[in-house]
C-alpha cells in the first residue's frame, strides 16, 4: 500500500467522524441551552444523544487508528515505491531531480532518503528531518521553498564584494607565480576562503553558495560588479564541471571560475 491508498480509506472515515464531531458540537450547545433554560427532560434527550454521537466518534477514531498502524511504513520505503512516486511528483510540479540511491539534488534542496532494514523511514531536507511520508506533499514543500527563496530580497552588490574578496585572497594565496589580477580562478578554491572554517561552512555550504551563484548569475553580467566599480566575469564549464545552478525558470548552467575583468586604461 502507498500513501495514497491509504488516504482513500482514511477518507470515508474521516468524514464520519467529522459528522460525529459536528453532531456532537450541537448536542452539547442544546445541552448548555437548556441547562440555562432549567428544561430537564430536554437536558436528559441532549444527553443521551451526545452519548450515543461519542460513541460513533470513539468508533471512527479506533477504525481510523486501526488504519494508520497497519500502514508499514518501512516496508513503503525499502520497497522503492515512496522514492518512485516522490521522483514523480517532483517531475509533476517541474521541481529538477539530480541523483540516484537515495541522495537527490532539488536544487537548491539536497534531498536524502533512509530505507533500510536498520533505520526507521526518513526524508532529509538539507540537514532538516522532514516530518512527512507523502511524496506530493514533500514535492511540494520543495516546490513552495524553491520558489519562496527565488523571490526573496538579493543583493548581489553585497555578494559580489564578498566573491571578490575571497577572489583576491585565493589570488594571493596562489601557488603560482604568476597569478596576477585578472587571473581566472576556480569558484571552487573561493569557495573555501569564503567560507574558511568547518563552522563558517556548516553556516553557509556549497548548496547555499551555488544558489546564491544562480541569482547573481540570472541577473546578468551587468550585475557582477562591485560597490568600488570592480567589474567580474563568471565562467561557466561545458563539461559538466563547476556548480550545477538552475535559473528560476529551470535552465541549466555549471559555473565554475571567477575573473575580475581588469580595466587596461586605469
Amino acid at each position: 500500500m502507498n500513501y495514497e491508498e491509504l488516504i482513500s480509506q482514511l477518507t470515508p472515515v474521516q468524514k464520519a467522524i467529522k459528522d460525529a464531531a459536528a453532531a456532537a458540537a450541537r448536542q452539547q450547545k442544546a445541552l448548555q441551552k437548556n441547562e440555562d433554560l432549567g428544561n430537564i427532560p430536554e437536558m436528559k434527550k441532549a444527553m443521551a444523544a451526545l452519548e450515543d454521537t461519542v460513541s460513533a466518534l470513539q468508533a471512527g477514531l479506533q477504525e481510523a487508528e486501526k488504519l494508520v498502524s497497519g500502514f508499514d511504513t518501512q516496508e513503503y520505503f525499502i520497497s522503492g515505491d515512496f522514492t518512485r512516486q516522490l521522483l514523480e511528483s517532483c517531475e509533476a510540479k517541474g521541481v529538477d531531480v539530480q541523483g540516484e540511491k537515495g541522495v537527490y539534488q532539488m536544487f537548491p534542496y539536497k534531498i536524502r532518503v533512509v530505507a533500510d532494514e536498520e533505520h526507521a523511514a526518513e526524508v532529509w531536507m538539507d540537514r532538516k528531518k522532514v516530518n512527512s511520508v507523502r511524496p506530493s506533499q514533500i514535492a511540494e514543500t520543495i516546490r513552495a521553498g524553491r520558489a519562496k527563496l527565488y523571490s526573496a530580497n538579493f543583493n548581489v552588490e553585497n555578494f559580489m564584494g564578498d566573491l571578490a574578496e575571497a577572489y583576491e585572497t585565493a589570488r594571493l594565496r596562489s601557488d603560482s607565480k604568476n597569478t596576477r589580477d585578472g587571473t581566472t580562478i576556480a569558484l571552487a578554491k573561493i569557495y573555501k576562503y569564503l567560507a574558511p572554517t568547518a563552522r563558517a561552512r556548516k553556516d553557509y555550504d556549497a548548496q547555499a553558495f551555488a544558489f546564491d551563484l544562480a541569482r547573481a548569475y540570472e541577473k546578468g553580467p551587468d550585475a557582477w560588479v562591485t560597490k568600488d566599480g570592480k567589474r567580474f566575469d563568471l565562467g561557466t564549464s561545458r563539461n559538466g564541471s563547476g556548480y550545477r545552478v538552475l535559473s528560476s525558470t529551470g535552465v541549466e548552467n555549471y559555473i565554475s571560475t571567477l575573473r575580475h575583468i581588469v580595466n587596461t586604461e586605469e
